[in-house]
């Protein structure tokens, strides 16, 4: 059925310039309109300026963190909501709420034939499971984020759907939604249960206010091409014509819920907000909503997460859920249960591309990164060793450059990127040291950094706990080690500076580690190399200390090292797989084994 909105909206767009409409391909894939994300085991971040890039930005509102109550039915207007004026710089800027115009009519009608490409493409298994994505509870959807762990969060929560599988013929026009409530505020996982209910389920944290006032169609009824899941045929041909598409109230709830969880069991963090993200990519399978939409619902819901994990309030069941689920889940995988989520290539390609939908820039692209006031506590328990300013240097480094549609928003939500920023610092600006005490466990104990690092700082690694350096780094500042383990696993990994251990260990875990500027090690540190990997030293190796080389018997002569100059030697020497009379052997440019 149309209605005279989407007749004025047709009226509107074919007044759009003929190139821009033209330029969009309704029969392309998802896939193809994408923008690529790495195919690597790191990722690559944007680098940003560093000029005021911790410091907050206030929207219209102030900051959402401090207003975010304020989204309720009563406040009907940016000048009064929120949840409506974060979208002031973007979708308001597209579409005019108050008449139901479009104002610009080229991302609309890209936005428009995004979802047609989508539905069209939709395989049985993404029919059969945005079938599910769409029936069940809300909050019930992101369980499956949790892989091995999922069994025993049922369990414990009393976790429960009505929706199981997908029927045989489409559901009748009043088929109702799931009847179950999702789990029991009462059971074992009781605390962690009642702060996604308070995230998500609360008067304000819903997408009904900002809808009402948008009034924007939803795709299926915009244009016949949005191909409809064929078990939601009838039921959404019956729903009401103020059934608004913009902001997605699934994907923000998808948002809600899985930030929420990712919080208190930050074990599966990046697979929790991928399956959000997939939740939001559902809702366009489904012909539901459009990619706008969803995008809408991410920007949304993250900043709702956010104000409720910032609430002081809140902290004291904040505290209660958290360790609820560790000491509940920590020991509880299930090895034999289903994980859709185990690609970490497939949840980095699909988190990624759900950023944009693949949308070409269409503002400025060299602003800034800017921090949203209390978005840092979004990482607090994933990077538990890291201070606030440093999880907000975090967000800076790994943010989505500025220009693209839906992601310039005032405060920033938009550019914040919490797939990348799992993945430690994208860039370090000034000196960044980290302490980390094994002894607090988790994280704490270990964690790795995937990301490339720029910039043009240096890097500490302190504490007894251990780091890996993964990404193919190029910050130039140098490294230092003064207690832990340091691990490096690409040949870069160290940046193109000095190297100086004080305490702990370097551990080199790739074939030839390079080191651009000069080595030194002091007497209380270790060089452990594994694997018949090499220090490649392009300066002076200033030697002492520790050297533990794990390798096996073979090769007469074997170049553990390599400088343009050395002085000392190493005081201690472990050569662990070689033969019993094996020794080190210093020489004008490198050192070798001899056995």
């Amino acid at each position: 059925m149309k209605t005279k909105q989407h007749t004025l909206f047709k009226v509107v767009l074919k007044c759009s310039l003929a190139l821009t409409i033209a330029s969009t391909t309704l029969g392309g894939t998802f896939a193809n309109t994408l923008v690529p994300a790495s195919a690597a085991t790191t990722t690559s971040v944007l680098a940003p300026s560093h000029n005021d890039t911790l410091t907050p930005v206030p929207a219209s509102y102030g900051y959402f963190i401090e207003h975010y109550k304020d989204n309720i039915k009563t406040n009907t207007s940016p000048q009064t909501n929120p949840a409506i004026a974060i979208f002031n710089n973007t979708f308001l800027s597209y579409w005019s709420a108050p008449d139901s115009l479009a104002k610009n009519s080229g991302v609309l009608q890209e936005n428009l034939n995004k979802a047609i490409a989508i539905t069209n493409s939709a395989n049985q298994t993404e029919i059969d499971r945005s079938y599910l994505t769409d029936r069940r509870d809300l909050r019930y959807n992101l369980i499956s984020g949790l892989g091995p762990y999922a069994p025993a969060f049922i369990k414990a929560a009393n976790a429960k759907t009505d929706f199981n599988n997908v029927p045989k013929a489409a559901l009748p026009a009043d088929a109702p939604y799931s009847s179950m409530k999702w789990a029991d505020e009462d059971a074992k996982l009781g605390s962690v249960v009642q702060l996604v209910d308070l995230t998500e389920g609360s008067a304000w944290s819903g997408t009904g206010t900002p809808k009402a006032y948008i009034k924007f169609t939803r795709p299926y009824r915009q244009s016949d091409q949005v191909k409809v899941n064929p078990y939601l045929t009838n039921v959404m041909a019956a729903a009401p014509q103020n059934d608004y598409d913009f902001p997605s109230g699934h994907t923000t709830a998808a948002f809600e819920t899985g930030e929420t969880l990712a919080y208190v069991f930050p074990q599966r963090f990046q697979e929790l907000i991928t399956r959000s993200s997939e939740v939001g990519y559902d809702r366009v399978l489904a012909g539901r909503h459009s990619p706008l939409a969803v995008m809408g619902g991410r920007v949304l819901g993250t900043a709702m997460t956010a104000a409720t994990l910032n609430d002081p309030a809140n902290q004291a069941l904040i505290t209660s859920a958290y360790q609820n689920a560790q000491n509940t889940l920590s020991q509880a995988s299930d090895a034999s249960a289903p994980d859709t989520f185990a690609d970490y290539q497939q949840n980095l390609k699909d988190y990624t591309d759900r950023l944009t939908y693949g949308f070409a820039p269409i503002g400025v692209t060299t602003n800034p990164m800017v921090v949203p006031k209390g978005a840092e506590v979004l990482l607090k328990t994933r990077q538990p060793y890291l201070s606030d300013d440093q999880r907000r240097a975090v967000l800076a480094s790994t943010g989505l450059p500025s220009g693209y549609p839906m992601l310039d928003d005032a405060e920033g939500w938009g550019r914040l990127n919490l797939f990348a920023a799992a993945n430690g610092y994208g860039s370090f600006t000034d000196a960044t040291e980290v302490t980390m005490d094994a002894a607090k466990g988790g994280f704490n104990a270990n964690d790795t950094w995937k990301n490339n690092i720029s910039g043009t700082g240096s890097f500490t690694k302190a504490g007894t706990g251990a780091l890996t350096l993964l990404g193919a780094n190029s910050y130039t500042g140098g490294t230092a080690l003064n207690g832990g383990t340091l691990t490096a696993a690409n040949q870069t990994a160290l940046g193109t500076g000095n190297v100086t251990t004080t305490n702990g260990t370097l551990a080199v875990n790739t074939d030839t580690l390079n080191v651009n500027g000069d080595y030194t090690q002091k007497a209380s540190s270790t060089l452990q190399l594994d694997n018949n990997s090499a220090l490649n030293i392009n300066g002076t190796a200033n030697l002492g200390g520790t050297l533990v080389v794990n390798g096996t018997k073979g090769a007469q002569k074997t170049t553990i090292l390599t400088y343009k100059q050395h002085s000392g030697e190493f005081t201690n020497v472990v050569l662990k797989g070689f033969s019993q009379n094996a020794r080190v052997v210093y020489n004008a440019n490198n050192v070798q084994i001899e056995q």
